[in-house]
C-alpha cells in the first residue's frame, strides 16, 4: 500500500524542484495584471493617440488632395503616421508583455529553467489527458460560472448608474458624447481590473496550495533525505567509534610523558605533566574511567610514574578538564602540593 504524502516538502525538496522547472504560477493572476496594466496605460494614451491619429489623417487626406506625391515624399509621410499612429501602440504592448513577465518572475523568484522549453511528449498522451479531463473542466467551470456572476452584476450596476447619461447622448454633440462614453467605460474597465485582480488573487491562493501538495513527501522519503544529508546512523556510529579509539590511543602515547597520575583508587585516572622550565602550568594529558583507568595505572606503573590517590581531586580533574588543556587555577593549590610530594619522593629539587 502507497504511504501518504503528508510531510511538507523539506528546503532540499523545495531546491530540487526549481532545478527541474517547478515553479509557482498563476494564469489567472498574471491575465489580471495584464488587464490593469491595459486599462492604466489606455486611460492615459487613448486620448493623446486618438487626437495623433485624427491629425495624421488630415494630413495624408491634405497631401493626398494636393495631387501626385513625388517618390521622395511618400517615406517621409509613411514614417511620421508610423511614429504619431503606431509607436504609441508599440509601447502599449511591449508593456503588456512586461508587465505579466515581471508578476511571473516575482512569483517564482526570477526562477527560469530550460527544461520547459524541451517538447514533453507525455503530454501527448490522450488516455492521461481525457483522465485530468474532469477535474480540469468541475474546476474550470465553477470559476467561469462564478466570473460571469460577478461581471453580469458589475454591468447590470454600470447600466444602472449611466442610464440618464445613455438616455442624453442622442441630444448631445459627437465630442460631447464621446468623452462622457469614454468616462464611463474608464470607470468600468476599473471596475473589472479590480474584480479581475480579486479572482487572480484567489487563483494564486489556489494554485499555491496545489503547488506546495504536488511537493508534498511521505515520511520514508523524508527519512531517506535526512539519511542521505546526515549519513547512515550505522556508520556515523561506526566513525564516531574509530575517532574515539584514535583519540584514545593518542591519549595513551602521552602517559609516559606524564609527571604523575591523580587516581580514584578503582573508577578514575587523570595523568598530569608539568616542566617548570618550559610549561606556564600543568597540563592534563589523559584521563579516563573505569577500564581506561586501570589501563592508564598501568602504563604509569610501567613506565615508574607516581600514582597519587586523591580520590576528591582525581574526580574533579576528570569532569572539568580535557586531555591536552590546562589545568584549572582553582586546582593550583592541590596540584602544587602533589608537585611538591613527587619531587621529594623523586629527589628533585622544587622550584622556588
Amino acid at each position: 500500500m502507497a504511504e501518504n504524502k503528508t510531510e511538507k516538502p523539506t528546503a532540499q525538496r523545495l531546491r530540487k524542484a526549481r532545478e527541474e522547472g517547478q515553479f509557482l504560477s498563476s494564469r489567472g493572476l498574471l491575465g489580471a495584471v495584464e488587464f490593469l496594466a491595459f486599462v492604466a496605460l489606455a486611460g492615459k494614451l487613448v486620448p493623446a493617440w486618438s487626437e495623433k491619429l485624427a491629425h495624421s489623417m488630415s494630413r495624408v487626406l491634405s497631401e493626398a488632395m494636393r495631387g501626385d506625391m513625388g517618390t521622395a515624399e511618400w517615406p517621409t509621410l509613411v514614417r511620421s503616421l508610423f511614429w504619431e499612429t503606431l509607436a504609441p501602440l508599440v509601447s502599449l504592448g511591449a508593456v503588456l508583455i512586461a508587465a505579466p513577465l515581471a508578476v511571473h518572475l516575482s512569483m517564482t523568484r526570477m526562477g527560469f529553467s530550460l527544461s520547459k522549453l524541451a517538447p514533453q511528449f507525455s503530454r501527448l498522451n490522450p488516455v492521461s489527458r481525457l483522465r485530468e479531463l474532469p477535474a480540469q473542466n468541475a474546476k474550470s467551470t465553477l470559476e467561469a460560472v462564478a466570473l460571469l456572476g460577478t461581471l453580469t452584476l458589475a454591468l447590470y450596476s454600470f447600466w444602472e448608474s449611466n442610464a440618464a447619461l445613455f438616455l442624453r447622448l442622442p441630444l448631445q454633440s459627437v465630442h460631447a458624447a464621446t468623452v462622457q462614453m469614454a468616462g464611463a467605460i474608464e470607470g468600468l474597465l476599473w471596475k473589472a481590473a479590480a474584480l479581475f485582480l480579486v479572482f487572480g488573487a484567489f487563483d494564486l491562493i489556489l494554485q499555491y496550495r496545489k503547488h506546495m501538495s504536488t511537493l508534498r513527501m511521505t515520511k520514508q522519503e523524508v527519512r531517506e533525505e535526512h539519511k542521505r544529508n546526515e549519513g547512515d546512523p550505522q556508520i556515523k556510529q561506526r566513525i564516531r567509534r574509530l575517532r574515539r579509539d584514535l583519540l584514545r590511543r593518542q591519549m595513551m602515547r602521552q602517559v609516559p610523558q606524564a609527571t604523575a597520575v591523580i587516581v580514584n583508587p578503582t573508577h578514575f585516572a587523570v595523568a598530569i605533566r608539568y616542566e617548570m622550565e618550559t610549561m606556564p602550568c600543568p597540563v592534563v594529558v589523559a584521563k579516563g574511567k573505569n577500564w581506561l583507568a586501570l589501563r592508564i595505572r598501568q602504563i604509569a606503573t610501567q613506565n615508574e610514574i607516581p600514582v597519587i590517590e586523591n580520590p576528591p581531586l582525581a574526580r574533579a580533574l576528570y569532569q572539568a578538564v580535557e586531555p591536552g588543556r590546562a589545568v584549572s587555577p582553582e586546582f593550583y593549590k592541590a596540584i602544587a602540593e602533589i608537585l611538591a610530594y613527587v619531587y621529594k619522593l623523586m629527589g628533585r629539587k622544587l622550584p622556588r
